[in-house]
C-alpha cells in the first residue's frame, strides 16, 4: 500500500515537471515569435522611414536639379539688366567732357581717322583748304558736331592765321563779308570757335561784329581762349547766344606723354567742375591718345559728351 502510494506521488510529480517544462518551453517560443515580430517591425518601420528619408532627399534633389538651370537662366536675364541699372545710375552721376579737334582740312586720312572714333567728337574745320569740304560734310553725315574754325589776327604779326581770317583794322562791312564767304565755303557748320586770334578775341569792336553776325544765323561761339584776355565768351554771353571756353589745349607739345598728362588734367577739372572743354589737333600721337581716351576717362566716372551738351 505504501509502495502504491509512492508511485502514486512520483508519477504526479513527473507530471508536474513535464508540465512546467513544456510551459516553459512554449513561453520561450512565444518570446521569441514576439521577439521576432518585434524586429520585423522596426526593421520595417526603419526601411518606411529610410525610402521615406530616400523619397525626401530624391525630391530635394530634383528640385535642385530643376532649379539650379532656373537659377543661372534667372542670373542671366538679371545680371544685364543690373548692370544696365548700376550703369545708368553712375552715367547720372558722371562729369563731362567735350572734345574738339581743330584745324581740319588739311589732309583726308587723318580727318577719316578722327570721324572713325567711338565717342562725340567736335571737328572744327578751316576754310578753303583742299579738304575742308569734304571733312566738313562728312562729319555732318556720320551726325557729329562741326564747327568753322574762324582765322582771326594773332598778336604775332609774323604769323599768317589763313584764308579768310579777320583783322582788327578791318571795318564792319568787311568783317560782314568774311564771315559770309566763310560760311558759305564751310557749310553745315553748328557754331564758330576761333583760329589764332590771340589780338582779335580782345577787341570789343572786332568780337561784337562776329558775334552779331553769328547770332544772325543762329550759330553758337566757343571761346579757344587764346588769349587769357579774350573777351569772346563773356561778350557771347551778354548777347544771348550760346557758348562755351576751352578749359585744356591737348597737344601744344606733340609729345605723347605730354598728351596723355593734359588729358588727366581734362579729367581733374572736370570732377571737379563737372565739365571741361578739350582742344587738340590733328597730330598722329594725339589721334593715338584719342584712341585710348575712353579707357582712361571712363573708369573715372568721365564722360564723353556731345559739345552741344556744355553749350551754356
Amino acid at each position: 500500500m505504501v509502495k502504491k502510494s509512492w508511485n502514486y506521488l512520483y508519477s504526479l510529480l513527473l507530471s508536474i515537471i513535464l508540465l512546467l517544462l513544456v510551459g516553459i518551453f512554449l513561453n520561450l517560443n512565444s518570446n521569441e515569435s514576439n521577439v521576432s515580430n518585434n524586429v520585423a517591425v522596426v526593421n520595417k518601420s526603419e526601411h518606411i522611414q529610410e525610402r521615406e528619408v530616400q523619397k525626401k532627399e530624391l525630391i530635394v534633389s530634383d528640385k535642385r536639379t530643376l532649379l539650379m538651370p532656373d537659377f543661372f537662366d534667372q542670373k542671366s536675364k538679371e545680371t544685364p539688366l543690373l548692370n544696365k541699372f548700376l550703369k545708368d545710375r553712375k552715367k547720372d552721376k558722371k562729369a563731362k567732357v567735350a572734345i574738339i579737334i581743330d584745324d581740319i582740312g588739311y589732309q583726308k586720312e587723318i580727318a577719316e581717322q578722327i570721324m572713325r572714333l567711338n565717342y562725340p567728337i567736335t571737328i572744327s574745320v578751316l576754310p578753303f583748304l583742299s579738304h575742308s569740304q569734304f571733312a566738313a560734310q562728312m562729319a555732318k553725315e556720320k551726325g557729329l558736331t562741326v564747327l568753322l574754325h574762324l582765322p582771326m589776327e594773332p598778336h604775332n604779326s609774323n604769323t599768317d592765321p589763313g584764308k579768310g581770317a579777320i583783322f582788327t583794322t578791318m571795318n564792319e562791312p568787311e568783317i560782314k563779308a568774311k564771315i559770309l564767304a566763310n560760311l558759305k565755303d564751310i557749310p553745315y557748320v553748328d557754331g564758330v570757335n576761333n583760329h589764332m586770334g590771340s589780338k582779335a578775341t580782345e577787341d570789343e569792336f572786332i568780337m561784337r561784329t562776329v558775334l552779331h553776325e553769328l547770332k544772325e544765323r543762329n550759330l553758337f561761339f566757343i571761346d579757344s581762349m587764346t588769349s587769357p584776355h579774350s573777351i569772346g565768351y563773356q561778350l557771347s554771353k551778354e548777347m544771348g547766344l550760346k557758348t562755351a571756353q576751352r578749359t585744356v589745349f591737348l597737344d601744344n607739345e606733340q609729345n605723347i606723354d605730354y598728351i596723355r598728362n593734359q588729358v588727366t588734367i581734362l579729367k581733374n577739372t572736370a570732377l571737379k567742375y563737372g565739365s571741361a572743354i578739350a582742344i587738340g589737333h590733328p597730330y598722329c600721337n594725339t589721334v593715338d591718345v584719342l584712341k585710348e581716351l575712353e579707357s582712361i576717362l571712363e573708369p573715372e566716372g568721365v564722360e564723353i559728351v556731345p559739345l552741344k551738351e556744355l553749350l551754356e
